[in-house]
């Protein structure tokens, strides 16, 4: 049997699923970027991508399911960011060369790309589908940074800090990315820095 990919226009059949499906969470950034959860809809998104309902449907059985999917695709390819950004410069065991390359992948990341920064920081905040898959991405990012805390700390304590430091970046991204804190973005990475290197050295023997 011949199993040799049949080729179409120049392209396979799973290149084409492949474009398809970044059409697809390429739209729904937008639609989502641009009035929240809410604007999603499989029609919505299909004339955004310019593709029918039939192949919205090879894809995601749902809107419900495509919108998860654009904030699980940015939440990886953020935290992907952030790891290549912090192995650049791990060999300097510099904690702050180590944090500020952390923060200016995230700024960068988000700001590069507005939209990515209003599905990731600030759509959340108001459509519960995306609430709850912020809410399973704050441990993966709590274990990044608490990799980053000094081994001095008992485990329980990196989990406290890291878990502060999740909630409180959280919070000044959702203000930044959204308008509500007007400072220059060098201002708003050096504030990130100091509240990471801040938190980290806090004391941690017992009381």
């Amino acid at each position: 049997m011949d199993t040799t990919p049949r080729i179409w226009g120049g392209t396979t059949l799973a290149e084409r699923q492949k474009d398809r499906r970044a059409r697809l969470l390429a739209a729904g950034v937008t639609l989502i970027a641009a009035g929240g959860g809410q604007a999603v809809s499989v029609r919505a998104v299909c004339r955004e991508a310019g593709l029918t309902s039939r192949y919205f449907y090879e894809h995601f059985q749902d809107r419900d399911e495509l919108t998860v999917a654009v904030f699980q695709t940015l939440a990886e390819e953020g935290r992907s960011a952030i790891v290549d950004a912090v192995a650049a410069v791990a060999g300097s065991h510099d904690p702050r060369a180590v944090a500020v390359a952390a923060v200016e992948a995230v700024v960068e990341f988000a700001l590069g790309h507005p939209a990515r920064g209003q599905v990731l920081f600030v759509a959340p905040t108001t459509d519960p589908l995306l609430f709850e898959a912020r809410e399973r991405l704050f441990p993966i990012i709590a274990e990044m940074i608490a990799d980053q805390i000094p081994k001095r700390d008992s485990a329980d304590q990196r989990r406290l800090k890291s878990a502060s430091l999740v909630g409180a970046l959280g919070h000044d991204f959702f203000l930044y990315v959204g308008g509500q804190l007007d400072v220059p973005r060098e201002v708003f990475v050096q504030h990130c820095v100091d509240l990471l290197l801040t938190v980290a050295a806090m004391g941690s023997s017992p009381r």
